[in-house]
């Protein structure tokens, strides 16, 4: 599902990118949790790395969901109301070194920790609108990540992964002059050799972990797992 990012300092990541940093530099957060604010590239400054709430709030809302958005299906997007008016409209980039998921088949959740293969940034398909807050007038920009059934290789620990973009094919998914249809095309089944992943420590179930070591490997390599 991606439960947990690694997400560098923000100047460094932003440079990786090829992106100016929109805002304040962040430090390094090697255990980002939803409901924080994301490093995102918004269709609307495409050339801007910025950080925004990860935790969709719909623009008409009256007031912040009392279910999640932090994450949306694939395969319900068209039909649902907090994101259908998002697409072609609101796309969103999200920028990371890596992600954590879990594997919850045993008697306890064992955290794994996936990467590009290439050691390259992970850019991930969503979307972004902005709600202004009725009591306060303050306008909050939010986001959710796209979830699509996994891979062979994350499906043998779970069954949902993010949608996975190229350098192109982020380009595309964010450039408004393109019709809907064509941005669409970009989400796909994600190739079994693009990403590695390995088993992490258990300390990482605690969002409050900070460890600079949090994603060094305590144990197999999830090829070994074939």
């Amino acid at each position: 599902m991606c439960g947990r990012t690694l997400i560098g300092e923000s100047l460094a990541m932003a440079a990786k990118a090829g992106l100016l940093l929109g805002g304040d530099p962040r430090e390094k957060d090697t255990n980002r949790p939803p409901g924080t604010d994301m490093p995102v590239i918004l269709d609307a400054r495409p050339g801007r790395l910025h950080y925004v709430k990860w935790g969709l709030i719909p623009a008409g809302s009256a007031e912040v969901p009392k279910f999640s958005t932090t994450y949306c299906r694939i395969e319900t997007m068209h039909s649902l109301p907090s994101y259908k008016n998002l697409i072609g409209r609101r796309h969103c980039v999200f920028v990371v070194e890596g992600f954590y998921e879990w594997d919850r088949s045993g008697s306890s959740r064992q955290p794994y920790y996936f990467e590009r293969s290439d050691g390259g940034m992970l850019l991930m398909a969503g979307y972004w609108d902005s709600w202004k807050d009725p009591k306060t007038g303050i306008v909050i920009p939010s986001c959710t990540m796209i979830m699509q059934p996994a891979n062979r290789y994350v499906g043998k620990i779970h069954d949902r992964m993010p949608c996975i973009l190229s350098q192109r094919e982020s380009a595309v998914w964010l450039d408004r002059e393109l019709p809907a249809a064509e941005r669409l095309k970009v989400l796909h089944p994600v190739d079994d050799e693009l990403l590695k992943g390995w088993q992490v420590d258990a300390k990482i179930n605690n969002a409050r972990n900070k460890d600079a070591n949090n994603n060094r490997p305590s144990g197999p390599d999830l090829t070994l797992f074939d």
